[in-house]
């Protein structure tokens, strides 16, 4: 037959279990020192409060104020509108450097097209006159007599 116990299979397992002894033995406070007791856990427990949400104060909303409205035009027509050139039999509309019939002419607006209304009026020549401006294209302004323009939605 052969031997199943193996003599250093079972001198390894003394040791072990020897030096697992001795660890719990170190470690729960066997060998304190002469004159001390081991620790025994009076320590001090500090609460720490925690933080609380502290209400923030809304701020006083500041009035809006808004500028005054252009007074609206005989024609409905008011500044910072829009305008659709109109009546022209398709001639279209000459829009001018200055309010003037003898400004220089600086672009020719198409029957239908919308302008925003920029600024005015002014009376000059017997007409009243109104700077507009091409919503998508700034550099296509200038002065027209508010004969030929109607009051029209944004584009």
């Amino acid at each position: 037959m052969k031997e199943y116990l193996n003599p250093w299979m079972i001198a390894g397992t003394i040791i072990t279990a020897s030096l697992l002894l001795a660890l719990v033995f170190f470690v729960s406070g066997g060998f304190a020192p002469p004159g001390e007791e081991p620790y025994q856990g009076g320590g001090m427990l500090t609460v720490i409060p925690v933080p609380t949400a502290t209400q923030t104060p809304m701020p006083t909303p500041t009035p809006l104020i808004l500028p005054s409205p252009t007074p609206l035009g005989d024609d409905g027509i008011q500044q910072g509108g829009y305008v659709q050139i109109s009546g022209t039999e398709g001639e279209g509309l000459r829009l001018r450097v200055s309010p003037s019939l003898s400004g220089e002419i600086a672009f020719l607006g198409v029957e239908g097209e919308i302008f925003f209304v920029k600024g005015g009026p002014v009376e000059a020549d017997q007409y009243l006159w109104w700077q507009i401006e091409a919503p998508l294209n700034a550099s296509r302004q200038g002065w027209v007599v508010s004969e030929y323009l109607q009051p029209a939605q944004g584009p």
